[in-house]
């Protein structure tokens, strides 16, 4: 009996995670333009194959949308995205796919209309480097000034108004 305890108790703690792949905590924060962090490089392939950096973007305001075609809140959250990046030609909207199967996330990105490039993330470590993003935190969407910096950090689903209230905050 003791022995079942302890294999259940080592299962139960492997269920349930450790360290920086445990569950992000949902969260909306606004950083004051000294408070803000560099984006770390982030660049690749694109969906369709096309390479991207979000560097090359450096001058507008950036949205970098943290997703997975598997992931129901990114599902719910992404036509505030896609009508952001309709809406708002001056704001570069940039999606970071990640774990994901190629073919479900192109289908995924075609039935909701997404536009904007997604660079494919497919292990993980694209998103892993980002400063105060868990590497577990689908959906999440971080907001860059024009200089390149974090100027918010949106952990969950994103609401119109909060994708407003960060894009009106990093434009300042």
């Amino acid at each position: 009996m003791r022995t079942l305890t302890v294999v259940l108790s080592a299962a139960v703690l492997l269920l349930a995670g450790c360290g920086r792949d445990t569950p992000a905590i949902p969260g909306f924060e606004v950083l004051a333009p000294g408070d803000r962090e560099p984006m770390p490089a982030l660049a690749g392939s694109t969906l369709d194959g096309q390479q991207v950096d979000w560097a090359d973007l450096t001058g507008s305001v950036v949205v970098v949308n943290n997703w997975a075609s598997w992931c129901a809140p990114c599902r719910d959250e992404m036509p505030h995205l896609v009508a952001l990046a309709e809406s708002e030609p001056s704001i570069r909207v940039l999606g970071l796919n990640v774990r994901d199967e190629p073919a479900a996330a192109r289908a995924f990105a075609a039935e909701l209309g997404v536009d904007f490039p997604s660079i494919v993330d497919a292990d993980g470590s694209l998103l892993r480097s980002v400063p105060g993003v868990p590497p577990a935190a689908l959906p999440s969407t971080l907001v860059l000034d024009a200089q390149g910096r974090i100027a918010a950090r949106i952990i969950g689903p994103a609401s119109a108004e909060q994708l407003r209230q960060s894009v009106d905050a990093a434009s300042n």
